[in-house]
């Protein structure tokens, strides 16, 4: 262990010096909440395990980098005891060699335990505590003992594995049967692993039903790449992320397939050579001992599935890394000489001298990398936290990092939000409501990090092209926008004389699917703009329409065109500041103040079933301001209630925030951190 301190405290300390990316800010931001979700906030899987894990270590020293660096740190040290467990099980010799494998491992699970993507580290440990449960387990049923509390721990580290990830089926499949056949005809025993399988995995069985998306890292085939043809640029490749998981070379951020360091040839060839022959050796000795099919079966059919999803690449060495520690085992175990242990300790002497070189290199580039610039693209943000303090900005848009790490780092005073999901298109995100209901919201682009979100030489554009006025504020790395006025006011009246004008966002219409719907006013008026509201049950607005207007009921001129699958180029006002509306739930046109006396839908190749809510008409004349008239320290319950028991008809943003708060899930006002 202290060796194993020693070996990785280095790489702790450049990973404290570089700032937390997106993906562990909602790890932090997760273990500030640790009662809500059952995810990873913004993906559609995992777990919030390690979130729960450091909940006690942001408790104690606050939304800083630190405590979650010093969880990766911790999870990785704890490698070395299970290393020692696996090796143990297998011969009380090969324990130390193999804890030694663990202390002084491959580059890449050092980086595991510094800077990892989250769910990966938790999810290396439940796989092999599954394999020592198994193990356990397995020696009690085929010396016909009973085994049913380490069978319950068996199910149970099995369940919270696939919940993390489901890379781990390959260690659960694996040992489950190894259990089926240590039972020897008495498999009605195994209820109550079956039963506390199901428990661990019940969080992940239910988000599955809910959204098929929760298995989407699994998935075989989409509609940009078939699964031959994602298996033909897999397979020729697939000596890549061996290599990288035993250390011929390494990325310097997971994934990365451009910066990589590698290891020199000839440490690179003894690796190979090391690890082949060992595993060569275990495999012609693979009925030596009950407990070396498990491990070395686990290792190879995690390698076996590596292929198959559609997510895996060359790059994907994280997929592989829940093979490392029943391979360590393995290795050691290998090396063994009937009454001496000096082979394997020769052996592993070796391959811990060949990580450590491989090693020593890639912490020399994390050492002059600039933290800034690609690979890791994690600029200080203070500049822009300090841009949206002083202009009084408590919540704004921005891509995925940025968002995240801002809302970390401010400790929620300010919350940030991608306008739509950039990972998973359509899957809810945890702040997005809270920052769409906000008044004086910001936006902030970076155009240094690659995102969906537009350079803000487009945005400007866009904006332009929507109306209204805005501040632009440069924010080191970032550019700000901030100050939005809109080109009309708040004040509306409800068109009047139906249920899509009678003032009540509770009543709807549903218009014919495919045919134009007029609504007439009477008499004509001078318009600064027109919303259309739709019910916050069932269907929305539709998704491919055009809005006209007429001045005399007769000629027509088009006003705003939506299109399917252009939401993300369609920049609207609403609720006083620009968004891009993707829920096609409410839609503002200006109008400048031309005289209206009819406004007309009319769907555009489209047959889908929608609704229309309210048609609000903003009067012509000097706007109002898009001021805030609820406390916005309030959460979502007393947001919901004060919003009905305090109709403001006459503001069209009592409409859109009656909306977002209406449809909370059934029964419970919708929760700040649980979505849309």
């Amino acid at each position: 262990m202290l060796l194993a301190v020693a070996v990785r405290a280095p790489f702790w300390a450049e990973a404290l010096r570089t700032p937390v990316d997106g993906d562990t800010a909602i790890i932090g931001l997760m273990a500030r909440h640790p009662g809500r979700g059952l995810t990873m906030w913004g993906q559609p899987y995992g777990s919030p395990l390690e979130a729960w894990l450091a909940a006690p270590l942001v408790a104690a020293m606050g939304p800083r980098d630190e405590p979650l660096r010093l969880l990766y740190f911790l999870l990785g040290l704890a490698l070395v005891p299970l290393a020692y467990a696996l090796g143990r099980a297998l011969e009380a010799r090969a324990a130390l060699p193999a804890a030694l494998l663990a202390a002084c491992p491959p580059p890449y699970v050092l980086l595991l335990g510094a800077m990892p993507p989250p769910m990966y580290p938790l999810a290396l440990l439940l796989g092999a505590g599954v394999l020592l449960a198994a193990l356990a387990a397995g020696g009690r049923l085929a010396a016909g003992a009973a085994a049913g509390s380490r069978l319950v721990a068996w199910g149970l580290l099995s369940g919270l594995a696939l919940w993390t990830h489901l890379m781990s089926a390959a260690v659960v499949v694996v040992t489950a049967v190894h259990l089926a056949r240590a039972s020897r005809g008495r498999r009605r025993g195994l209820w109550p692993a079956l039963l506390a399988l199901a428990v661990g995995a019940a969080p992940l069985g239910g988000q599955a039903l809910r959204d098929a998306g929760s298995l989407r890292i699994v998935e075989v085939s989409g509609r940009r790449q078939g699964f031959g043809a994602h298996l033909a640029q897999v397979l020729p490749r697939l000596h890549e992320p061996v290599g990288g998981l035993i250390g011929t070379h390494t990325p310097l951020v997971p994934d990365d397939p451009v910066h990589r360091v590698r290891a020199p040839g000839w440490a690179a060839g003894g690796l190979v050579l090391i690890y082949g022959i060992a595993v060569v050796m275990a495999a012609r000795r693979l009925r030596a001992h009950p407990a070396l099919p498990v491990l070395l079966g686990s290792a190879a059919l995690t390698l076996a599935a590596f292929p198959l999803p559609l997510r895996s690449s060359p790059e994907t060495i994280r997929f592989l890394t829940p093979a490392y520690l029943p391979l360590a085992a393995v290795v050691a175990w290998a090396a063994l000489r009937p009454g001496t242990a000096r082979r394997a300790w020769i052996v592993t002497l070796a391959l811990a001298s060949l990580h450590l070189l491989a090693a020593h290199a890639l912490l020399r580039e994390w050492r002059t990398a600039d933290r800034a610039q690609p690979p890791f693209l994690l600029p200080d943000l203070r500049p822009v936290l300090r841009a949206l303090q002083e202009n009084g900005a408590r919540r704004f848009y921005a891509s995925y990092g940025p968002a995240y790490r801002l809302t970390y780092a401010s400790g929620e005073q300010v919350i940030g939000s991608q306008p739509w999901n950039e990972r998973f298109l359509h899957h809810p995100l945890p702040y997005l409501d809270e920052v769409r209901f906000a008044k004086g919201v910001a936006g902030v682009l970076t155009p240094s990090i690659p995102s969906d979100l537009p350079a803000p030489a487009d945005f400007e554009r866009a904006l332009a092209a929507a109306g209204g006025t805005w501040r632009r504020i440069e924010a080191g790395p970032a550019v700000v926008y901030a100050a939005f006025v809109p080109p009309f006011g708040p004040g509306v009246m409800p068109l009047g004389g139906q249920a899509a004008g009678d003032g009540d966002p509770a009543t709807a219409l549903s218009p014919a699917p495919a045919e134009p719907t007029t609504f007439r006013l009477r008499p004509a008026a001078a318009l600064q703009a027109v919303t259309l509201v739709a019910a916050a049950v069932g269907p929305r607005l539709l998704r491919s329409m055009d809005v006209d207007v007429s001045a005399d009921g007769v000629t027509w001129q088009t006003v705003a065109r939506r299109r399917r699958r252009e939401e993300r180029q369609d920049l609207r006002w609403a609720n006083g500041h620009p968004q891009y509306v993707i829920d096609h739930d409410h839609l503002a046109v200006p109008l400048g103040g031309r005289t209206v006396a009819a406004v007309r839908v009319r769907p555009v190749a489209s047959t889908d079933p929608w609704t229309l809510a309210e048609v609000l008409l903003h009067p012509a004349g000097p706007p109002a301001p898009w001021d805030e008239w609820l406390d916005p320290h309030l959460g979502w319950p007393a947001r919901r209630r004060l919003l009905r028991e305090q109709p403001r008809p006459d503001r069209a943003d009592w409409y859109y925030r009656w909306q977002l708060a209406a449809r909370a899930p059934s029964g419970a006002a919708r929760s700040l951190l649980n979505g849309r």
